[in-house]
């Protein structure tokens, strides 16, 4: 099927969706997109600053997914009264939706320490995603149900939701120290990457889109 017609068949769809408002054209990738991210997660001093910006260009959190019935980029989504993600991400399938929970830590910080152990802010991350998945193990009802009948929207979550934390940058990792984050990854059901993570998946969408 052609892309225009793809996008005309989602636009149909998007007029009845809950979630309508938080949908991301995930194609619309240049070069200057790579630019512009480049920039601010070298410039980027703080969280929050590489926190508003992903906000307000949220197709480069979405690169890496799949799903061609659709994506979604939902910034700073409220878990009852105790937690706030700084993302929930999905894609939807022809089976059904997936969702990521999205922990932001700054470019600025390593992954881990100089002796090979994970570092202070790699470990809140963890555990933040660790307490998300707590409570939708205990509102898993709440989350999947739709927004129009007072839920969270999250159709299809499970309390083992997968977790993406991007931290640091890829030159501070080293052929060991990416050994023992494969192996967080493969342990914890948690995607961890430097802020490279998402120049790449820019760089690859311009790729595979002149092919």
């Amino acid at each position: 099927m052609k892309l225009s017609n793809t996008k005309e068949l989602l636009k149909r769809r998007l007029e009845k969706d809950p979630l309508r408002d938080f949908f991301i054209w995930w194609d619309e990738i240049n070069e200057k997109d790579v630019e512009a991210l480049t920039l601010n997660i070298e410039n980027a001093k703080c969280e929050e600053e590489i926190q508003q910006f992903l906000q307000n260009n949220p197709k480069y959190l979405i690169q890496h997914l799949g799903g061609g019935h659709g994506r979604w980029v939902l910034p700073k989504k409220k878990l009852g009264a105790e937690y706030i993600t700084d993302f929930v991400i999905g894609e939807r399938h022809s089976f059904g939706f997936d969702w990521q929970a999205v922990e932001l830590e700054s470019p600025k910080r390593k992954m881990f320490n100089k002796n090979g152990d994970p570092n202070q802010y790699l470990n809140h991350a963890i555990r933040q995603i660790q307490d998300w998945r707590a409570w939708l193990n205990r509102n898993q009802n709440y989350a999947c149900r739709s927004r129009d009948e007072n839920g969270l929207g999250l159709t299809d979550v499970t309390p083992n939701i997968a977790g993406l934390i991007i931290i640091g940058r890829r030159k501070d990792i080293d052929s060991k120290t990416n050994d023992r984050r494969r192996q967080m990854v493969q342990d914890l059901n948690i995607e961890i990457h430097s802020y490279d993570f998402l120049v790449n998946n820019l760089k690859g969408r311009i790729v595979n889109r002149n092919f």
